[in-house]
Formats: C-alpha cells, structure tokens, sequence
C-alpha cells in the first residue's frame, strides 16, 4: 500500500494514460482491526481508464462482466514478471499480465 508520502506525490496522467489498455493482476489482503489476516482475493482484467478518480478495471476470468475502480495511487503498479500466475481463491491462471498492484485492507475497530 502507498505510503502517505507517496500518496501526495503528483499524479502523472501521462504514466496513467500508458495503463490504459494494459492487463493487470491485482492482490488484495484483508486484515481484521488487529492486523490479522482474514482472507485474500485476487482481481485481473483489463485497465478501461486511469484518472485522478480511479483506475478502472474490466474485470475478466471468475469476475467477468463487472467493474473494479482501483485507487488512484499509481506508485501501487508495477510491471509483472512474465509468466503464468495461479489465483489462489479459484484456481484460474493469469498468462502474462502486463501489470501487479497489491493492497492491504485492514478493517477498523468497532466503537463500543
């Protein structure tokens, strides 16, 4: 996840614009309020658009035909290792995707 420094940083619409039309894999982790780990779920398709509002994602394989609007925290990609990458949540295999970008979700404490 971006550090608060980075998510200051400018955003480049230049390099947002170049993602667009790229095939991505996404990683998300979700932690309970103690910074345990609940379960994983790992995302892939197609960049549509890039912007200050949101990397939004065509979602492809198990989540075909829905939308995911990632953040906008560019800093959050980079280039993926060619190869074959197994989904862990459904067994679906990624060939080659052109991008990475995980995150960490943790979910906040309850007020009493």
């Amino acid at each position: 996840m971006p550090s608060d420094a980075a998510a200051l940083a400018p955003f480049d619409d230049e390099l947002a614009a170049s993602y667009v039309g790229k095939y991505i894999l996404v990683g998300l982790t979700f932690l309970d309020p103690y910074g345990q780990e609940c379960r994983q779920q790992q995302l892939h398709g197609v960049i549509q658009s890039a912007s200050r509002d949101g990397i939004l994602i065509d979602l492809r394989g198990a989540h075909a035909g829905q939308t995911w609007n990632m953040p906008p925290a560019l800093d959050a990609i980079r280039p993926a290792e060619p190869g074959c990458y197994t989904l862990h949540e459904t067994d679906e295999i990624v060939d080659d995707p052109d991008l990475l970008a995980s995150w960490t979700i943790r979910k906040p404490a309850t007020q009493h």
